[in-house]
């Protein structure tokens, strides 16, 4: 349970370190994300879907990869969402698209991985 508690926190911050790049690009926030941001998007994802993965004896664990899977592809939606309606000249452009792009890119790859440890087999 510890396990799944600490993966669970991991990949929290790491949603919350790419929802804050993609509010920031967009224009919807005035915070100011540095490089930890961006390296804890997809690391600290990451770090907590190994956790998930050793706990994967359990459903919990399996529903947990699911449900954060589903958030980083929703993330990564957004930002190219952004991108086009930016490219389309309906949002306003403030700035670079880096952070977008790297939102995508992470979101995209982080999103099937979490389908996907949600399929580990079952330890024996």
């Amino acid at each position: 349970m510890l396990m799944l508690a600490f993966g669970g926190l991991m990949v929290l911050l790491g949603l919350l370190s790419g929802g804050v790049l993609l509010a920031t690009a967009a224009g919807w926030s005035n915070l100011q994300p540095g490089w930890t941001a961006w390296l804890a998007f997809p690391g600290l994802t990451m770090l907590g879907y190994g956790f998930f993965a050793a706990a994967s004896g359990d459903a919990l664990s399996a529903q947990l990869a699911r449900a954060f899977g589903a958030l980083c592809t929703l993330l990564a939606m957004a930002a190219i969402a952004v991108l086009v309606l930016r490219s389309l000249g309906i949002l306003a452009f403030e700035g670079g698209t880096l952070r977008l792009w790297w939102v995508f890119g992470c979101g995209l790859v982080l999103g099937p991985l979490g389908w996907l440890g949600a399929k580990l087999p079952k330890a024996a």
